[in-house]
């Protein structure tokens, strides 16, 4: 299985990608529930944005100006589930989100969030 390609500008930090292009399929054993689970779970992609200090780029140290952008199945591991993409906070307050079962959608809107943030830093404030 191969990643979801991502365009993903300079300036964010990846903590982990498990985004996968992959199709959910549906155990014909187990109700509600995907033979092929493990790409679709509720810990899918963490993105930090980072902050360009004396030459060097770091994820902010104050909370109050740290930005995350999490992807995630749910529920966890379901045939019924879908993506669900948030940007949030520094304390996890979601500050905008969307819930599609389709990747390619996810990922339209993952690609645009990242230009948005990357060349906006109000983009929250006024998007």
């Amino acid at each position: 299985m191969n990643l979801m390609e991502l365009r993903i500008p300079q300036g964010f930090a990846i903590y982990y990608n498990r985004f996968y292009d992959v199709e959910p399929i549906s155990d014909p054993n187990e109700d509600d529930f995907l033979t092929n689970w493990t790409f679709f779970t509720q810990d899918l992609l963490q993105i930090s944005k980072m902050e360009l200090e004396k030459g060097s780029w770091n994820v902010p140290k104050d909370e109050n100006r740290r930005i995350h952008i999490v992807l995630g199945w749910h529920p966890d591991s379901r045939a019924s589930g879908e993506y669900g993409l948030a940007i949030t906070n520094g304390k996890w307050d979601t500050l905008m989100e969307i819930s599609s079962r389709d990747r390619f959608e996810i990922k339209q809107t993952l690609e645009k969030w990242l230009e948005k943030l990357n060349e906006d830093q109000n983009y929250l404030k006024n998007g």
